[in-house]
């Protein structure tokens, strides 16, 4: 018999914003919801873990990435990684992992199919916050197996990758190509977003084992890191309407690509990745920005909302506007200096799951949301059905990561032993009782950043820290070495 995690507010990192108190209460029934959603499977040495459609006896691989993106901010009481390391007890000699997994038999549920390949990234940004050198040194080789799996078995000649259908992508009815693909072999489409990732992990992969000291693993994927840089820019890339496309594997004897005419969510992974230089992401900017393409009442829909398949009440992936995909996009801009956009993409979101939380014909949290009203998105078998309620599951991304990271501003870094805070947030906001490095750390702003003058920040730490802190996105950084205790500072 498992012991049961029990929802403990008070153990929990404690969110303040005087200005929104709309966010905190969101904030407080995504962690509880998501507490209510651990399960506790019956199965050898399984750990507890987090699930976004309890009791369905499945674990999904990119639900169970995303989830850990924001269970991370939990103080380690919701058990996302767990999730991980129940998947990573699967995986194949080879390196393969499927997509999914019935828990009682740990076969694949839904045949050989993968999932977008994340881990990388997924396991990296946890590092920054706890500092646990010693899980990169185990997952390492996991990694690095999952990916030259994914290399040697969804590449065509081209070098390209291909996903079996849109749904193994994540994106179930996406119109990219033939869905359900009867033979599972991607319908002859070379996916865009299944060639990012893997430079993504690429890139992490790297990361993690420059960092560990083993240079052999790190100087392979440097180099795989830009060979997938050249030939997705070379092929996936369209200069003529400035967008990332999914593509047909038979190029014609001319030469030129045969693009398959869908702008959807899955081009910004190239901006996540660093696949897209500056002068491609400015461009895809622009799609990003327009209000009759990605820039909705609540952004960012799956599809742009020219494409004659866009539904504005979002039937899935014909329009919804999703978590995983919203985070993407708001960690791509981040990491790439775009903060004032990443944050206005963050409010929105944030914004709109409020006031459908606060509706009380919808009162809850759902697996995806309606791009030009305030509900939740409809189902893909279209009609007035909706999407799974009490979602969280991923969608707790946006009340805890998106609220924590890109509307306070807040970003770690255990390499550093360092916090970067960006005040962009109106009135006294912050976050205490976090553990950071293996430190409890407080962090409050006093006052309203956006008014001429000074503002007050008190900053407790149980151990030595580096903070560094901005007001807003216009001016320069204040830098603080601080020892454990209680300290105020004017900035």
């Amino acid at each position: 018999m498992k012991l049961h995690i029990q929802y403990q507010p008070d153990a929990l990192p404690i969110i303040t914003c005087a200005s929104h108190p709309e966010w905190v209460g969101l904030y407080n029934t995504a962690l509880r919801l998501a507490f209510s959603n651990i399960e506790y499977p019956d199965r050898g040495d399984w750990k507890p873990q987090m699930s976004c459609m309890p009791n369905s006896g499945t674990i999904w691989q990119w639900d169970s990435c995303f989830m850990a993106l924001f269970a991370k901010y939990s103080n380690g009481l919701l058990p996302g990684v767990n999730n991980l390391d129940n998947l990573y007890s699967l995986q194949d000699e080879d390196g393969y992992i499927s997509m999914a997994y019935r828990i009682a038999s740990g076969e694949p549920a839904f045949g050989q199919r993968i999932n977008p390949p994340i881990y990388a990234w997924v396991e990296w940004e946890n590092f920054l916050l706890s500092g646990d050198e010693s899980r990169l040194a185990d997952v390492l080789p996991k990694l690095v197996n999952y990916y030259h799996w994914i290399k040697n078995n969804r590449r065509r000649e081209s070098g390209l990758y291909w996903f079996e259908d849109p749904g193994s992508s994540g994106m179930d009815n996406s119109p990219r190509g033939g869905y359900s693909s009867s033979e599972l072999n991607g319908s002859d489409i070379c996916f865009v977003d299944l060639a990012c990732q893997q430079a993504l992990g690429a890139l992490y992969i790297e990361r993690i084992a420059r960092r560990l000291g083993q240079t052999d693993i790190a100087d392979e994927f440097y180099c795989e890191y830009g060979h997938l840089v050249n030939l997705i820019n070379d092929y996936h890339w369209c200069e003529k309407a400035g967008f990332y496309f999914d593509l047909y594997a038979r190029i014609p004897a001319s030469g030129h690509h045969n693009y398959l005419n869908q702008k959807t969510v899955a081009g910004f992974w190239a901006i996540l990745s660093g696949v897209a230089d500056e002068r491609r992401m400015n461009r895809m900017l622009e799609h990003l920005l327009n209000p009759d393409e990605f820039y909705t009442l609540h952004p960012v829909p799956s599809i742009s909302r020219d494409n004659p398949n866009y539904d504005p009440m979002g039937r899935y992936w014909l329009g919804g506007v999703w978590a995983p995909t919203n985070y993407m996009i708001t960690k791509g801009l981040a990491g790439r200096h775009r903060y004032d956009i990443a944050r206005d993409i963050a409010v929105a979101h944030i914004s709109a799951m409020s006031q459908v939380l606060n509706n009380k014909d919808y009162a809850s949290i759902w697996e995806c949301y309606a791009p030009e009203y305030m509900r939740p998105a409809t189902y893909k078998t279209g009609g007035d059905s909706l999407s799974r309620i009490a979602f969280v599951g991923w969608s707790g991304l946006g009340p805890v990561a998106m609220l924590i990271e890109d509307v306070f501003g807040l970003d770690f870094n255990a390499l550093q032993n360092k916090i970067t805070w960006r005040i962009c947030t109106e009135g006294e906001h912050g976050i205490s009782n976090l553990i950071f490095n293996g430190q409890n750390v407080s962090l409050l702003c006093c006052g309203d950043s956006r008014q001429a003058g000074s503002t007050k920040v008190l900053v407790e730490t149980s151990g030595a820290i580096n903070i560094s802190i901005s007001l807003s996105n216009s001016f320069g950084f204040k830098d603080y070495a601080l020892a454990p205790g209680r300290h105020e500072m004017v900035v």
